[in-house]
């Protein structure tokens, strides 16, 4: 494991650690079983939520962290075990202006961006509390999903009705900045 300063944001570097069949999440809930109640791999049978779940680490971030810049290549695909991350976009108005147009708790995705060949960040994520994240290379997670194509139509369908949803969500954040001004 790894820790550190982020020499450009200061922000404290993650430590992450490979995901195991025996990993669990305290109790008796195993990380398995935890994606079939998130809200893309909800649809996937045990085995298929098992070879998934090797195919991630677990990464801890601290309040404040900055995981992934908008414009940034996306190159990691991220769950939410615990704690919550803040989306947020530039609004190119008169000055750029933040504006938060997300925040995903337990359950919940980010990077999705990262789902496609050479995807770049739509959005800048920020945890908003610490947090412990399932993280997939994307590269990695996109050539498994090739290679397992009725599991990753499944994962698709999932994540498009979440990316269905932000849009929707976006709209309002970005209406609602526009009548403020």
């Amino acid at each position: 494991m790894l820790a550190g300063v982020d020499s450009e944001w200061g922000y404290p570097i993650v430590i992450s650690k490979v995901i195991s069949k025996e990993n669990t999440l305290g109790g008796d809930m195993s990380y398995c079983q935890f994606l079939k109640k998130s809200e893309v791999f909800n649809l996937l049978e045990e085995p298929e939520s098992k070879a998934v779940a090797e195919l991630a680490e677990e990464r801890k971030v601290s309040r404040g962290s900055i995981i992934g810049k908008e414009g940034d290549k996306g190159e990691e695909f991220y769950l939410v075990v615990e704690g919550q991350l803040e989306i947020s976009i530039n609004a190119a108005l008169a000055e750029p202006i933040p504006v938060t147009i997300a925040t995903v708790g337990p359950g919940q995705i980010s990077g999705w961006s990262s789902m496609y060949k050479d995807g770049k960040l739509t959005a800048t994520i920020k945890a908003a509390k610490s947090s412990k994240l399932l993280v997939w290379n994307a590269a990695k997670l996109h050539e498994f999903l090739l290679r397992n194509c009725g599991m990753g139509y499944r994962i698709l369908q999932q994540l498009l009705a979440v990316v269905a949803r932000r849009l929707v969500n976006t709209r309002v954040a970005l209406m609602g900045c526009v009548m403020e001004r």
